[in-house]
């Protein structure tokens, strides 16, 4: 196996482990919840909802789980691969190969910093409900924002430089 399967498969690994612990948190915390919890966190002076006590507090594991599964279906069409191959000009079978594993790649990566987010989202919801946090850490939460914005021209300039060796 090389380098860049190992590495996809890493990033895989750690996505499906974070993905599992959104759940572990969510069980653990659901039955020591009290009967009025905040479903919206107040972003930028929005209010926060509070209602009784509901199922819907696993909406955020739920969303986490679709939005990665929808990134991993994407990430592995064939018919999108072949849309971006074109776009990047990429047309021998060794590029072709090295393109798909970046994208891949990136997507994975990315993918983590959303579940991270998933996750800050989740705990905070939780401390909120128990009245030890008032809110969501800012500063973290547009931090992993802001990686993965970074991600996206770190990720265009090393395929540039790949696409020239």
């Amino acid at each position: 196996m090389d380098m860049k399967k190992k590495t996809i498969l890493l990033l895989f690994i750690f996505n499906v482990i974070l993905l599992i612990l959104s759940w572990v948190m969510a069980f653990y915390a659901y039955p020591k919840l009290p009967q009025r919890i905040p479903l919206w966190l107040n972003f930028l002076g929005q209010q926060t909802i509070k209602v009784k006590k509901t199922p819907l507090f696993f909406i955020y594991p739920l969303a986490q789980n679709l939005l990665y599964l929808s990134f991993y279906f994407v990430s592995r069409n064939k018919h999108l691969q072949k849309r971006a191959l074109k776009r990047a000009n990429v047309y021998s079978t060794k590029a072709r190969k090295s393109h798909i594993s970046d994208l891949k790649e990136f997507v994975y990566l990315c993918l983590i910093f959303f579940n991270l987010i998933f996750i800050h989202i989740q705990r905070s919801l939780i401390l909120m409900a128990h009245g030890i946090e008032k809110g969501v850490d800012l500063w973290y939460f547009f931090s992993l924002f802001g990686i993965i914005l970074i991600l996206i021209p770190y990720y265009r300039i090393r395929k540039k430089k790949l696409i020239e060796k």
